[in-house]
């Protein structure tokens, strides 16, 4: 059961970026990302590293993929039609049949390490209890550059809306 939810990742994640990297239209590239980001989150989940597919989903789909989109949509003077040309299909289609031929081979390899997945701890806890304990000083530092960076940003934004 385990394989088959790996598998499905794995077209999920790999179909996903293919869409971003060669779709001609800027608004399906951005869509397509977060399934790119689905997938790799589904991977660390899959990979008992809940925290990270966590963070993965939080600051990457749900911020910076959400800004990139607006930015996008917001912006006037690009034009979304046609703007990801796709050149020298002819070199880049041999070379990525190529890789994935060579990354399956390597996977056929019977080098692999089998280990005995253990259940365990859940890592968010893990991390959670460690933040709030032994690193609640950093943690909180951390918390008031982010702040500041912040509002230096808005800042500086609001001088240059007035200048304008």
């Amino acid at each position: 059961m385990e394989s088959l939810a790996t598998i499905i990742l794995f077209v999920i994640t790999v179909g996903s970026a293919c869409i971003v990297a060669f779709s001609k239209n800027l608004i399906y590239s951005a869509f397509a990302l977060i399934g790119t980001f689905a997938g790799v989150a589904g991977t660390f989940v899959l990979l008992s590293a809940e925290f990270l597919g966590l963070a993965q989903i939080m600051v990457y789909a749900g911020g910076i993929l959400v800004l990139t989109i607006f930015a996008v949509m917001l912006t006037a003077k690009i034009e979304t039609e046609d703007s990801n040309p796709v050149f020298n299909k002819k070199i880049v289609v041999p070379i990525m049949v190529a890789l994935i031929g060579f990354l399956i081979a390597i996977v056929k390899t019977d080098m692999w390490a089998k280990k005995d997945i253990v259940s365990h701890e859940s890592t968010t806890s893990q991390i959670g209890n460690a933040l709030l304990t032994d690193y609640l000083l950093p943690f909180e530092l951390v918390s008031v550059v982010l702040l500041v960076a912040m509002i230096g940003a808005a800042i500086i934004t609001r001088r240059h809306v007035k200048e304008d």
